[in-house]
């Protein structure tokens, strides 16, 4: 442990020291990221030793995401930046439309069909701009989602952040949700405005059978609407299946809550 922590320090002092331009972040990330798809790749040859190959592949995933984390809170101008070479690599990057917060997101490969995700979470307190690193470990062993739309929403003297999120637990089990975030003093804290009978949260979920979902099915996705201020989300049945009957979401005022019909 103590030499990989070692080993992650001496690969992280070159770009403390030298990285400053929105160019050169730009090309030493997808170097890091690189490293990733590299040792991915080294899982399918049986010449290569799976535990060495398993540690490696750990290894690039952590010093790629130690790297966009320092890089995006150190350099206040990456979160407007425009980093254009992220899509090809398969690196999402989702923004709010006011600029204040932005989710990078991808696949670590480490997960087999049950995909494991990371995410950097970077958003502006004030004139500070700050980065969270949000991946799986030893001490954190929950799932990590990946992010794929981001909604603001203003109410009640703040700016609100709707988060559209998914995992892939298997090619029959999957699940979709939106997380509602604020900022409060200079602190990114999860917003319970979502009012059910069993109380007040943060998040809407549901998991689904991806296979049932056919050219039948109108809508499997979670959605937000800016102009109406709802959340509109499929119902499933008990055994996973998609339906075209949709659950409605409302913003009331002060929360959302579920519109009956």
């Amino acid at each position: 442990m103590k030499a990989f922590k070692l080993l992650c320090l001496l690969l992280f002092i070159p770009f403390i020291t030298f990285a400053q331009t929105p160019k050169t972040i730009e090309t030493d990330l997808v170097s890091a990221f690189n490293r990733i798809d590299y040792w991915y790749g080294k899982q399918g040859d049986t010449t290569s030793d799976i535990l060495a190959v398993s540690d490696s592949l750990a290894k690039a995933n952590d010093i790629f995401g130690r790297k966009l984390q320092y890089y995006t809170s150190k350099y206040p101008f990456t979160i407007s930046q425009k980093f254009s070479s992220f899509a090809d690599i398969g690196l999402a990057t989702i923004e709010s439309a006011d600029g204040q917060f932005r989710i990078y997101s991808w696949d670590t490969y480490m997960g087999g069909t049950m995909h494991d995700f990371a995410n950097v979470i970077q958003y502006k307190a004030g004139q500070k701009t700050n980065s969270i690193l949000d991946t799986a470990s030893a001490e954190n062993e929950k799932y990590i989602y990946a992010y794929a739309d981001l909604y603001n929403m203003s109410a009640n003297n703040h700016v609100y952040y709707l988060a559209v999120y998914y995992g892939v637990f298997s090619g029959k089990d999957k699940g979709k949700g939106i997380r509602i975030f604020s900022i409060e003093n200079g602190k990114l804290v999860d917003a319970k405005l979502i009012k059910t009978n069993s109380g007040f949260h943060d998040k809407l979920y549901y998991a689904y059978n991806p296979l049932s979902v056919t050219n039948n099915i109108k809508d499997a996705d979670i959605h937000y609407d800016a102009t109406q201020k709802t959340i509109s989300l499929p119902i499933i049945t008990g055994e996973g299946y998609v339906t075209n009957n949709r659950i409605i979401y409302k913003f009331t005022g002060q929360y959302f809550e579920r519109v009956k019909k």
